[in-house]
């Protein structure tokens, strides 16, 4: 259903009206009738004669004419490329050249040799007006000059860019033609459907699905074509049944691989030979029936040939594609280790289509946004509420939508063949290639909302708001220039000459506040773009100041102090930061020389007890050696150390050498005429309840200095009554730190 679908429309397309269009090159105003596209490498094409010449050496490989690709790219609406092949010398050039209008568009040859090297193109084609159709001559099958090889290199490529194919044969054909066309038996082998050859099982009708249409047009036929009983058949049916019956595999190269399969004679021209060498020169002295069917043939081809379509694709493709793929099949073509593929050609082309698409939308993009933007900003981001004015984001929206539904149209012919919903979904990815380079969004982690921080778009609002930042920076300026200078004039009118004087006030605080209402209003009516807000805001804050100034008139005194409190705390708190600081700094000079002070008196009285410690250290040894004299009796032992610590105490700790003394006086005091000895001291201990000295310590001086530390620390008091008094004996009592002598 499809394919009569595409059938109908297509003939429905044919019957509307065409024209004849020449290729136009920027620079060329007389251009050849036809020129080469492709090349052999052996030969050298002139451009002055537009004559493709053969050099010295082998033919290995096939060159394209890079300018004949760009006349093919010039042509941006879906082409239909027809293209006739056949062996030399048969009148291909004619047929193809009388389709665009003319005898003579392609060379015609006038004696033995082949006149077409390679393939050429019409510089002329058939506008239809939604689409157009180019015309390739190729070069002769068989010719002297190529060889077998060759000639599949030809006919691959003729067969992978056209889409209608005609092959022109002489007279009615039989066995021995098929084997002279043993070429076309090797396009199955020479041309792979799929990279993948697991999904190349079904041959014929992938073949059949991508190859184009084939009419074998047959030359010089006088006969009717009739079946082996007699009965008259159509050149098709003949073709069918007594040319094509065989299993040979030209056969079933030619019923298989291709999407349809007709037949066509035409009548000799013309029996005079003179004629027949200058053809394009004599048409009217051609067969009338000949010129007939050529006219027939002609409309058949208009009404048959159809767009070439993309891989999968029931779209025609353009121009631009058709020359990306020449060069892709070329390139496999030339290689002998490498099967031209159609869908893996076919995605490489349609990478680089959509990306040459894209690049050209956006140039696109970016001229509409200049035409439209740039010579009128600032204007508004955003479309207010009466969207009377122009708006940024309104104006990119419109273009954006534009130029994607524009590379949905022009790619639409390159998706792949989909279901509905993948074909959206490949739509959608199409279009968000175009829209991340223009639109780059980031997520505001503080609000969460999307903002615009690259792309495209991203440079237009970036001279936007600048644009609007200098214009309501100078309309906010010229606004507020008036209440300025009423300001400045009442402010004169206060001071003059460095002396303030009270005098009515003419600009009073409510006046200013009411123009500043105004200017509000006038400002908001008159400002433009996204920095307004941001204008308002800061230039208010400047004009904070002039609002204190014009509080401060005298009839406004009440108004100071709230203005003042507003204004200055600031200010105050600042002075009273430098109070507390000043306050600190004396603190700090008061503590500093205090600590001096106090440095001076450490050090005299450091002075004065190094003194006194050595004056007291004498007085006590005195004492000492005079009670170890048994000169005076002492009643409680720790009067020397008040003795030694009489006004400060300096010694916390009783020190070995003073323990013994202590223990000593205390000994001899007891027992003057005993002997020291451990018994006798421990003895003399456990009657006064001291504590015994350590039983595993022998020396009489380790226990003299443990009891002299138990008489000082803990003030043992002797007897209640002393023996062995003697008179004249001195006691000597402590009171306050102050000593006093007694008789007996």
């Amino acid at each position: 259903p499809l394919r009569v679908l595409l059938s109908v429309s297509f003939k429905l397309a044919s019957m509307a009206a065409y024209c004849v269009r020449q290729f136009e090159v920027p620079g060329i105003e007389l251009m050849p009738s036809s020129v080469p596209l492709v090349i052999p490498d052996n030969a050298r094409y002139d451009r002055k004669r537009n004559e493709v010449r053969l050099q010295p050496g082998d033919r290995n490989k096939l060159a394209v004419c890079q300018t004949t690709l760009e006349l093919l790219m010039s042509i941006k609406k879906p082409i239909a490329v027809l293209a006739i092949c056949g062996p030399y010398r048969t009148g291909k050039s004619y047929i193809l050249s009388k389709m665009l209008g003319a005898p003579d568009i392609f060379k015609l040859g006038h004696t033995f040799n082949a006149q077409t090297l390679g393939i050429w193109l019409g510089t002329s084609y058939l506008d239809f007006g939604d689409y157009a159709v180019v015309c390739l001559d190729t070069e002769g099958i068989n010719a002297p000059v190529a060889n077998g090889t060759e000639d599949i290199r030809i006919l691959v490529l003729a067969v992978l860019i056209s889409s209608f194919l005609i092959y022109n044969s002489m007279r009615v054909p039989d066995k021995t033609d098929l084997e002279k066309m043993s070429c076309f038996s090797q396009l199955a082998t020479n041309i792979k459907i799929y990279e993948n050859d697991k999904e190349n099982a079904d041959t014929n009708s992938e073949y059949q699905q991508h190859f184009p249409d084939f009419l074998w047009l047959l030359r010089d036929v006088t006969l009717q074509p009739a079946d082996r009983s007699g009965k008259l058949v159509s050149p098709v049916e003949y073709l069918f049944k007594e040319v094509l019956n065989d299993t040979n595999d030209t056969a079933r190269a030619l019923k298989g691989c291709f999407h349809s399969l007709d037949c066509h004679t035409l009548p000799p021209p013309t029996v005079d030979e003179d004629v027949l060498q200058h053809i394009e020169l004599h048409e009217d002295m051609l067969s009338q029936k000949f010129v007939s069917r050529v006219n027939d043939l002609l409309k058949y081809l208009r009404e048959k040939v159809h767009t070439k379509r993309g891989f999968g694709s029931s779209e025609g493709i353009d121009g631009q594609t058709l020359a990306l793929l020449i060069t892709k099949y070329l390139e496999a073509v030339n290689d002998p280790n490498t099967v031209p593929c159609l869908d893996s050609t076919w995605e490489v082309v349609t990478s680089i289509r959509i990306k040459a698409i894209t690049n050209q939308l956006l140039q696109s993009y970016e001229s509409e946004m200049n035409k439209e933007v740039i010579n009128y900003l600032p204007i508004e981001e955003i479309m207010s509420g009466n969207g009377s004015e122009k708006a940024l984001m309104s104006i990119h929206e419109s273009i954006l939508k534009s130029k994607l539904k524009a590379l949905l149209d022009a790619a639409k012919y390159l998706s792949p063949k989909l279901s509905i919903d993948s074909r959206a979904t490949w739509e959608k990815e199409l279009q968000e290639q175009l829209t991340t380079q223009i639109i780059v969004e980031e997520v505001d982690k503080k609000t969460g909302a999307k903002c615009i921080t690259g792309g495209i778009l991203h440079n237009y609002i970036k001279q936007n708001y600048d644009k609007s930042l200098e214009y309501c920076i100078a309309k906010f300026n010229l606004l507020y220039q008036q209440i300025r200078q009423r300001i400045d004039f009442e402010l004169s009118s206060h001071e003059r000459d460095g002396i303030r004087r009270n005098v009515p006030a003419t600009y009073t605080y409510n006046n200013y506040q009411d123009d500043k209402r105004t200017l509000e209003k006038d400002y908001f009516a008159s400002a433009i773009g996204p920095a307004k807000e941001d204008v308002w805001r800061k230039k208010i804050e400047e004009t904070q100041h002039d609002e204190w100034l014009i509080a401060k008139l005298p009839k406004f005194e009440s108004r100071i102090v709230d203005l003042t409190s507003q204004l200055s705390t600031t200010e105050i708190e600042i002075l009273k930061l430098s109070e507390n600081v000043k306050t600190i700094e004396i603190e700090r000079d008061a503590i500093k020389n205090e600590l001096v002070s106090l440095q001076q008196q450490f050090t005299q009285l450091s002075e004065q007890k190094v003194q006194q410690v050595e004056s007291y250290t004498k007085e006590r040894h005195q004492i000492i050696r005079e009670a170890l004299q048994g000169r005076r009796i002492i009643t409680r032992v720790r009067i020397l150390w008040g003795l030694y610590k009489r006004e400060v105490e300096v010694v916390e700790e009783l020190g070995d050498e003073d323990a013994l003394l202590i223990g000593q006086i205390w000994f001899n005091h007891h027992y003057p005429a005993l002997n020291v000895n451990p018994d006798a001291i421990r003895t003399e201990c456990r009657k006064l309840n001291m504590e015994l000295p350590d039983e595993r310590d022998e020396n009489v001086d380790n226990m003299l200095v443990q009891i002299g530390k138990q008489l000082y620390y803990k003030n043992f008091i002797e007897l209640d009554k002393p023996h062995n008094l003697q008179q004249n004996d001195v006691i000597i009592q402590c009171d306050n730190q102050n000593v006093e002598e007694t008789s007996a």
